[in-house]
């Protein structure tokens, strides 16, 4: 081979080739650290994600309810039954009397964070007033939110490109404590 070839042969490899393996590597491990990101997310949720559509109709929060007791039952978290159903059927009313659009519910349990977190999304992009002092003795309305905020953990509202999802976090029982009990137990 020429020199003049072996020449061009090595400034292509060095000034093209090596810059290009470089960002290929760059990539794959920016790819593979999503991966990996995804896969503790999997772990910690291990599957205890519940997402479905609710009725547009006042027939909505029996259906959400029934989700709530079925789900904690089923993930073994029966004791956040009552205080569960009583801020989504707050939050399914609000959503019925205040917005519109189709309703959805989503309910996650991460026993890592140790947080049952429960969201209701509408079609309304107008977020709840956050300010708002609690009704009084002889009002109808307006405990629904002051119920949510004296009785989760956390609650939000978050603009979402179809509306809001409003949301709330109740604290559970973390599974290493129970594995932990379990373990004094046997001891």
């Amino acid at each position: 081979m020429s020199t003049v070839i072996r020449t061009r042969c090595v400034a292509v490899r060095e000034g093209v080739l090596l810059p290009l393996c470089r960002l290929l590597g760059r990539l794959a491990a920016t790819a593979a650290a999503r991966v990996a990101q995804l896969a503790r997310y999997l772990r910690r949720t291990r599957g205890k994600v519940v997402s479905l559509p609710l009725e547009s109709h006042v027939r909505a929060v029996p259906q959400a309810r029934r989700i709530i007791r079925t789900e904690l039952a089923r993930w073994g978290l029966s004791e956040h039954v009552e205080i569960a159903e009583l801020l989504v059927s707050e939050l399914v009313t609000n959503a019925l009397q205040h917005a519109w659009g189709p309703l959805h519910l989503r309910m996650s349990h991460s026993p890592v964070d140790r947080t049952l977190r429960c969201d209701i999304a509408d079609g309304c992009p107008a977020a709840p007033p956050a300010d708002r002092p609690p009704a009084r003795a002889d009002e109808d309305h307006g405990r629904g939110l002051h119920l949510v905020d004296q009785l989760s953990t956390r609650w939000g509202a978050r603009h979402t490109a179809a509306g809001k999802t409003i949301w709330f976090e109740l604290r559970t029982p973390g599974s290493s404590a129970r594995r932990r009990g379990a373990l004094r137990r046997r001891l």
